[in-house]
């Protein structure tokens, strides 16, 4: 729901200014095409996009009190407004709408900032105060919904998302950190904080920060999002918790005004959603994407998941032309390089549901609560691996070092004798060192990337292996990836999608779960499974996770193929690829010696990326005013 862009300065607004603001809200009209709104204050300027879904006549932002003192701005849903609004009607508070800004100036005005604490949803606030001059902005537990900002000496401009500073006169182009971009071809992806440039960062998930003039950002944690396994809790009191949190959750998230969907893949996760959403609304629509190619396809399983479940399904068909038509809108929605290969799938569907209604349902989140990726599950023979005495270790990893790649067991031997604090940086590892230096021309030896998670494991000492992998995920993969793509490609088509595994009190269920509860009789997500298996169809129940699928490894042999070899030859990004070494994977992809894809993949987006946000940012700015993007 929603977009906002904003300046807090440490010296008066100017007519440039409110210009810069006006053009960074019309990058962003795509996430709010109801209604533009903004405010200008003495040193304070915010604009507003609305994308209706609650209170369509009177929630209106930016939204100022009766006394004046506080101006509001959101963006997302907060689900359990309505009990907070009830409760401080009790309490002497009047209201003017039904609106959620309105409950949440309310809020922040009675307890201050520990007001954050308090709410349950997908959400990225900014509340002005005009007598103390500053500025509060927070963020959600899982970082759903964004928040960017860059410092300067006179002040802090802040955006929904990170293409809205093309139009940011004080920064004059987007610069590329060479540290950055050297984890990204690791991970696909920058890990929040940071971004791929030096000036703009993120406010972190589960974060709030007091703007304050003359003063750099310092952002707080208000929640621990950590995993504690409790085995003195039984598996049925586990599983009764969790059905209980999550049919919960799921009828929270289909508040609303305007229609509700939901997307539905071959898994368990969806399929879990639309049948409870199903039982709250009857007649609600799913909806499935797949590009033609049969091991490729979700859609026969989605259907047969519809039919079980008796709802409408609605299926797009996608191929290549589609896909090539979507990839340069893609690379701008996404905002930062970020090379999943399932991007433009996602984009085509969103496109498609936006069609039909304005809230979507989705199932992000499932995998890094319930232990779903299949790469969880190397957790236990690895660890009994890494279990055995230091010399036979040694031994192992010395032979696995020297077996051929395609030696079945090399890898198993290779995570068994590693620390997972030296191998995994979450559910994508792209590039190793030794790749990375053949052909990243600004490598840095000193840099290893297992640095980007370095923290993140010491938060996580004493888990198990599995815990800890899903720590790390939950810290790297689901924000930095799943909820960019999710939050910035269902945006693009003022389509709002919210996701029910990715709440407070579901996590409440999750932290709990010990290794057995997860991994156990050769499944994942056991628990998830064995708690609704009454109202999903058997075959889906143990059905592994596929994901939005999409046909690159084939396509980059044979239709892709001049297409791929084209974007590396172009003339961008020259300074940082090593063209001939890119040229060399794409070759040994296309005659089957390696398979390369997501490598490939990988290098294909940063360079796209880089011709729209550094090399062609005029001609994206102009396209931006011109409303071609």
């Amino acid at each position: 729901m929603c977009g906002f862009a904003g300046i807090f300065k440490n010296s008066p607004i100017t007519e440039e200014d409110k210009k810069d603001l006006e053009n960074m809200s019309k990058c962003i009209r795509h996430r709010g095409p109801d209604d533009s709104q903004s405010i200008i204050g003495e040193n304070c300027a915010m604009a507003f996009r609305r994308l209706s879904i609650i209170d369509l006549e009177k929630g209106v932002q930016p939204f100022t009190d009766k006394s004046g003192r506080y101006t509001g701005i959101f963006n997302g849903e907060i689900y359990n407004y309505l009990e907070i609004r009830d409760r401080l009607m009790k309490e002497g508070y009047t209201f003017e709408t039904r609106s959620e800004i309105e409950t949440i100036v309310t809020l922040y005005e009675k307890e201050g900032e520990e007001f954050i604490k308090e709410l349950r949803g997908m959400f990225s606030i900014v509340i002005y105060d005009r007598v103390e001059n500053t500025v509060f902005t927070g963020r959600d537990p899982f970082g759903i919904k964004p928040f960017y900002y860059r410092e300067n000496q006179n002040g802090i401009v802040f955006s929904s998302e990170f293409k809205a500073f093309l139009f940011d006169s004080n920064m004059p182009s987007y610069s590329v950190n060479d540290e950055y971009l050297q984890s990204y071809f690791t991970f696909q992806y920058v890990t929040e904080p940071d971004t791929v440039t030096d000036d703009i960062k993120i406010l972190p998930a589960g974060h709030y920060a007091i703007l304050r003039q003359n003063e750099k950002i310092a952002p707080k944690p208000y929640i621990d999002i950590s995993y504690k396994p409790d085995p003195s809790i039984s598996f049925d009191e586990k599983e009764k918790r969790l059905r209980k949190a999550l049919e919960n959750s799921i009828e929270a998230h289909m508040l609303s005004d305007v229609p509700v969907g939901s997307f539905l893949s071959s898994g368990i996760d969806s399929a879990i959603i639309t049948a409870v959403a199903s039982k709250i609304c009857p007649g609600i629509k799913a909806f499935t994407v797949a590009f033609g190619v049969k091991e490729y396809s979700e859609i026969d399983d989605a259907s047969g998941i519809a039919t079980h479940l008796d709802v409408e399904h609605i299926k797009l068909d996608a191929g290549l032309d589609e896909f090539l038509n979507a990839y340069d809108k893609v690379m701008y929605h996404l905002d930062s390089p970020m090379a999943d290969p399932s991007v433009v799938a996602i984009y085509l569907i969103c496109e498609e549901a936006a069609k039909h209604v304005k809230v979507i349902l989705s199932g992000e989140g499932s995998d890094e609560f319930f232990g779903g990726y299949k790469v969880y599950s190397s957790s236990i023979p690895s660890d009994k691996i890494y279990g055995l005495p230091s010399p036979i270790k040694a031994v192992l990893g010395a032979i696995a070092k020297i077996l051929p790649e395609n030696v079945k067991g090399k890898h198993l031997l290779m995570r068994g004798t590693t620390p997972i604090e030296k191998r995994y940086v979450g559910n994508a590892f792209i590039f190793d060192e030794k790749q990375k230096k053949s052909f990243y021309k600004k490598y840095d030896p000193s840099l290893h990337f297992y640095d980007r998670t370095a923290d993140i494991f010491k938060n996580a000492e004493g888990l198990s292996t599995l815990s800890k992998m899903q720590y790390c995920d939950l810290h790297t993969w689901l924000k930095s990836d799943i909820l960019v793509k999710g939050d910035r490609l269902s945006m693009a088509h003022s389509l709002e999608a919210r996701v029910p595994y990715l709440d407070k009190e579901v996590f409440e269920a999750a932290r709990d779960l010990c290794d057995s509860d997860k991994l156990n009789e050769g499944t994942t997500k056991y628990i998830l499974r064995h708690a609704f298996r009454d109202i999903v169809n058997e075959e889906t129940v143990m059905r592994p996770k596929l994901g939005y699928p999409v046909p690159i490894r084939v396509w980059l042999r044979n239709e892709l193929y001049d297409w791929a070899k084209g974007i590396i030859l172009s003339p961008y990004a020259d300074e940082y690829i090593n063209k001939q070494e890119a040229l060399k994977m794409l070759e040994a992809h296309r005659t089957g010696k390696h398979d390369y894809y997501r490598q490939l993949w990988t290098i294909i987006t940063f360079i796209s990326w880089y011709r729209i946000y550094v090399e062609d940012a005029d001609k994206t700015r102009q396209m931006v005013l011109d409303g071609e993007l």
